[in-house]
């Protein structure tokens, strides 16, 4: 089965924990993402998406100057990028976020994966197999068809088939 960096986004947004949300938001809104992350060091240390700004600026008033580090969702939940789709949806499933931040082995961001990805490759997956057995499916009948065509003329000149 595929990994996740497979589907990864492999360019995602960040800033850093001193960067202003007037500022995040301003790059979140010239890119498709719907989030940033916020790392130190590489390492991602929280995220904040389209609806944590919509939440923190409209309802709970903050001030567009202060830091993403007010706002930030953290600690920021990250996938493996060698993780196997199966886990990565466990994850999800258990997690219940829909972006998450994939990392290497020493814990550096290398991307960013969301739900949407995941659900879509694991349901590519599952139709290549279904195509995969039907092929087989079809083929085995083909065989059988031609078997049962061939017995009976092959009958008439090997009578110990019989």
């Amino acid at each position: 089965m595929a990994r996740i960096s497979t589907i990864m986004n492999a360019n995602p947004l960040t800033v850093k924990k001193d960067t202003t949300i007037f500022e995040a938001a301003k790059l979140m809104a010239n890119k498709p993402h719907g989030c940033v992350i916020v790392i130190e060091n590489k390492k991602p240390v929280g995220i904040i998406t389209d609806s944590d700004l919509v939440k923190n600026l409209a309802y709970k008033k903050i001030n567009p100057e202060s830091k993403v580090a007010q706002i930030m969702s953290s600690p920021a939940t990250s996938i493996m990028h060698n993780s196997k789709l199966e886990n990565a949806n466990k994850i999800i499933d258990t997690k219940g976020f829909r972006k998450y931040p994939v990392v290497d082995k020493e814990g550096n961001l290398v991307g960013l994966v969301n739900e949407n990805d995941v659900v879509q490759a694991i349901n590519d997956n599952i139709r290549f197999h279904r195509n995969l057995q039907n092929t087989v499916l079809i083929l085995f009948v083909v065989f059988e068809f031609f078997v049962f065509i061939l017995y009976r003329y092959l009958i008439n000149y090997f009578p110990f088939l019989r």
